[in-house]
C-alpha cells in the first residue's frame, strides 16, 4: 500500500471549463476562489493531496510531462503504428492540439489550488503551527515546480536572450474572475519560481508530511531549486543547493540493485516522486503504456542512445530485449517504468541527477575541477564499477558530464531540456521519421498556447509558428 492515498476533493477540482472561456478567466464557481473554504488544518491537508492528485494525471506528470519533451528529441523514436502524441515526435503539432490545451488546464488548475492555500487565513493552535506552515510551504513548492514545468513547455529556455525577456506564461497569483492576463516574461516566471521555492523551505521541515518522497520537504525543494539555479546558468547557487541535497541523508541505490530504482517506491535515492496508486486506475495510459509491448507501444529507445552505453553498464538493464523488432529500432523496449497497470511511481528527481548538477556547476565555475570529476565519477562508476576515474578537464569534462546526464536521465523528460539549454540541435541518427535534424531554437519545440485561451484572451500572445 502506498502512504500517500489520494482524495478527491470536489471543491478543488470540480472546474467546468467552457469552450468560449479563457483558462485563466476561472468563475467563483470553475475554480477555489472562496478562501473560507478552508477553515482548519484538515481542509488545509484535503486540499494539498488535491494538488499532488492533480499534477499525477496522464495529462501531467502520469505521462505527458515526460513524454512530449522526450519525443521530440533524440533518444526516443514512434513505432509505426503509433498513433498518440504523433504530431510532437515528427513536430507537426497544430495551436488546437488537444494534449497541449489539456497540460494548460490541469497546470493553471493545480496553481488556483495552490493560490487557495497560499492566501487562506486559517487559525490553528500553537502545537499545529509547524504543521500548517508545512502545508503552505508545499503549496508554494508545487506553485513553483508547475510554473517551471508550464515555462519550459511553452517558452523558449532561460538564455534564448541575454537578459530572458522573452515571452513565458502568465503569472497567476491571486483569484480574479475578470482577468486577462498578458504573459509574462521567462526571467519573471524564474523569478516568481525561486522566490516560491525559497519561501517554501523556509516554511516546510526537513522531512515529508508523509514520511516519504511521495510529498515535498524543505530538503526535496532544495533538489528542485538546484534543477531551476542550473537552468538559469546560476552555478553557484546550483552548486550550494545540491551540496545541502547531498547531505541529507539520500544514497545512491548501489549497482547490483540498480533496476530496482524502477520497481521500488520511495527508495533511498528518490527525493521527489509522483504516487501512483489503484485508486488512479491509469492503465494503459501512463508511461508505461506508451513504452511497453502489452501497452499500446508506441515509442522505443532509439539506436542513438542504446549505443551509447558501455556492455557492462548497468544502466543497460533498463532496456528490455523485444526480437520481434527490427530495422531502424534499437532491438530493445523501455522499462524505466515496468508495472502496465501504472503503479510505479513517477521519479521528478532523485540523487543521480544531484551529483550531475554538481558536476556541471562545478565544471562551469572552474574552482573546483577535481569536485566536478569526483561527482561524475559518483554516477559514471555507479554503473560502470570498472570505468576509470574522470581525468578530463575544460570542454572535455562538461562534455563527459553532458553525456553521462544522457545515459543517466534518458526516457525522464530531460533531454530536450539538456538540448535547448546548451544551445544544440536536434539530430535524430538513422532517422526515418518526417523530421531528423530540429535546428536549435526551432519553434516547433514550443507547445502552442491552447486555441481556446488565445480566442478568449485578446492579451495572451500566441508562440511563434502557430
Amino acid at each position: 500500500m502506498k502512504i500517500y492515498n489520494k482524495i478527491l476533493i470536489l471543491f478543488m477540482i470540480g472546474f467546468v471549463l467552457s469552450c468560449s472561456e479563457s483558462f485563466l478567466e476561472l468563475t467563483p464557481q470553475q475554480s477555489v476562489s472562496d478562501l473560507e473554504a478552508l477553515e482548519n488544518l484538515e481542509d488545509l491537508n484535503s486540499s494539498i493531496t488535491g494538488v499532488y492528485d492533480e499534477i499525477s494525471g496522464s495529462n501531467y506528470y502520469g505521462r505527458y510531462m515526460l513524454m512530449i519533451p522526450d519525443v521530440m528529441a533524440d533518444d526516443v523514436k514512434q513505432n509505426s503504428q503509433a498513433n498518440r502524441i504523433v504530431p510532437y515526435a515528427e513536430h507537426i503539432v497544430e495551436k488546437s492540439d488537444p494534449d497541449a490545451a489539456s497540460l494548460w488546464t490541469g497546470m493553471y488548475r493545480a496553481i488556483n489550488a495552490t493560490n487557495n492555500i497560499i492566501n487562506s487565513d486559517v487559525a490553528v493552535a500553537a502545537t499545529a503551527v509547524a504543521d500548517k506552515d508545512h502545508i503552505i510551504g508545499e503549496a508554494y513548492a508545487l506553485r513553483a515546480q508547475i510554473y517551471f514545468d508550464m515555462v519550459r513547455m511553452f517558452a523558449q529556455h532561460y538564455t534564448y536572450t541575454s537578459d530572458a525577456s522573452h515571452l513565458g506564461v502568465p503569472l497567476i497569483l491571486n483569484f480574479d474572475p475578470i482577468n486577462k492576463p498578458e504573459r509574462n516574461t521567462v526571467k519573471a516566471v524564474y523569478d516568481q519560481v525561486i522566490s516560491d521555492m525559497t519561501m517554501a523551505i523556509s516554511l516546510m521541515k526537513s522531512n515529508s508530511r508523509s514520511g516519504n518522497s511521495n510529498t515535498l520537504s524543505s530538503a526535496s525543494t532544495k533538489a528542485l531549486l538546484s534543477r531551476v539555479y542550473l537552468y538559469k546558468e546560476d552555478w553557484p547557487n546550483a552548486e550550494t543547493l545540491a551540496t545541502e541535497v547531498l547531505g541529507s541523508g539520500f544514497s545512491l541505490v548501489p549497482n547490483n540493485n540498480y533496476f530496482s530504482l524502477w520497481t521500488t517506491d520511495n527508495s533511498s535515492e528518490s527525493i521527489f516522486e509522483i504516487s501512483m496508486t489503484e485508486a488512479d486506475n491509469v492503465g494503459g495510459n501512463g508511461i508505461a503504456g506508451l513504452y511497453s509491448r502489452n501497452g499500446y507501444g508506441d515509442y522505443l529507445p532509439s539506436n542513438d542512445v542504446v549505443s551509447l552505453y558501455d556492455p557492462a553498464d548497468t544502466r543497460l538493464s533498463t532496456f528490455k530485449e523485444d526480437s520481434s523488432l527490427a530495422g531502424e529500432f534499437a532491438p530493445f523496449r523501455v522499462d524505466k517504468y515496468p508495472d502496465f497497470n501504472g503503479f510505479d511511481n513517477v521519479k521528478v528527481i532523485r540523487l543521480a541527477e544531484i551529483y550531475l548538477i554538481r558536476a556541471e556547476a562545478r565544471a562551469e565555475i572552474g574552482t573546483n575541477i577535481q569536485g566536478a570529476q569526483q561527482d561524475l565519477d559518483m554516477v559514471h562508476q555507479r554503473a560502470l564499477p570498472s570505468a576509470p576515474n574522470t581525468s578530463v578537464t575544460g570542454e572535455a569534462l562538461k562534455e563527459a558530464i553532458f553525456l553521462e546526464r544522457r545515459l543517466e536521465l534518458c526516457f525522464e523528460g530531460q533531454r530536450l531540456w539538456d538540448l535547448m539549454r546548451n544551445k544544440m540541435d536536434v539530430v535524430r541518427i538513422q532517422c526515418t521519421a518526417a523530421i531528423c535534424l530540429i535546428p536549435y531554437a526551432s519553434d516547433t519545440v514550443l507547445l502552442p498556447i491552447p486555441q481556446v485561451e488565445t480566442d478568449a484572451n485578446s492579451n495572451i500572445t500566441q508562440n511563434p509558428g502557430y
